[in-house]
């Protein structure tokens, strides 16, 4: 057997992580501040005033649905490409949180607003 196998290589996610463009960390970053104001949702159903607390924040996530999901279609289409899970697991999870929000603002007979447009 040759030694090749026991020679220390390079670790492909140490240079994948340091030429990860700029943008995606920001997006990145968005989608974690979203999944964050989202996880008291969970305690919806013991506590009734975190539903008033989704709505607010379900109408901030369709006023901004437009930049929200194509922002992380781009990090999508970029991380499925650099194979980086985590990050394309998080940017289909904030686009479903902005459907839901969606459906959600429907449903509740709240006004659907986007960008000050009224739907």
């Amino acid at each position: 057997m040759s030694g090749t196998f026991w020679e220390p290589q390079a670790d492909a996610d140490e240079e994948a992580a340091a030429r990860k463009p700029v943008w995606t960390w920001i997006v990145t970053a968005v989608d974690l501040l979203i999944v964050l104001a989202v996880l008291p949702v969970v305690i919806l159903v013991v506590v009734p005033f975190f539903a008033a607390y989704y709505l607010y924040l379900a109408q901030v996530l369709v006023w901004l649905a437009p930049v929200l999901v194509l922002a992380n279609i781009a990090l999508f289409a970029w991380a499925f490409r650099s194979k980086a899970p985590g990050m394309t697991a998080l940017s289909i999870l904030s686009v479903l949180f902005v459907l839901v929000s969606w459906i959600l603002l429907t449903v509740w007979g709240s006004p659907v607003v986007v960008f000050g447009i009224r739907f």
